[in-house]
């Protein structure tokens, strides 16, 4: 019994190779395109050129903590300090600083840059 050859487990003959089992493909439908009435592009017309209207740019956070959108803005005159600039507003000095992103250890800004001021309270971290 010994010298008997072992039979292999596996159903598959050596160097068979199994197809991979293929997905079956689906079908995707889209809807039609309905275009525009005459009414709806005079009306989309009217207001892309409506002079009335008045086109802000849009105030952006460079840091994308804040939003800026709906503040009020105080250009920075010639020896002014934040301080100057809190106090007029009636913002804590921090609360400034920090929602400004301006450096703590400094306080430095410079004649012309916009400084936004927060129309409610702004929460300054410790030791922000």
């Amino acid at each position: 019994m010994d010298n008997q050859p072992i039979k292999p487990t596996n159903t598959t003959q050596p160097n068979t190779v199994v197809a991979p089992k293929q997905a079956t493909p689906i079908e995707v439908t889209k809807p039609p395109i309905k275009p525009f009435t005459k009414e709806e592009t005079a009306e989309a017309l009217k207001a892309l050129t409506d002079p009335k209207k008045e086109v802000r740019p849009m105030a952006k956070d460079p840091m994308n903590m804040f939003d800026y959108s709906d503040c009020k803005t105080h250009v920075v005159q010639d020896g002014e300090s934040l301080f100057d600039i809190a106090e007029a507003n009636h913002v804590a000095l921090q609360q400034l600083r920090y929602f400004n992103h301006i450096n703590k250890a400094t306080l430095r800004i410079r004649p012309n840059q916009t400084i936004y001021i927060p129309n409610k309270p702004v929460p300054v971290p410790a030791g922000e």
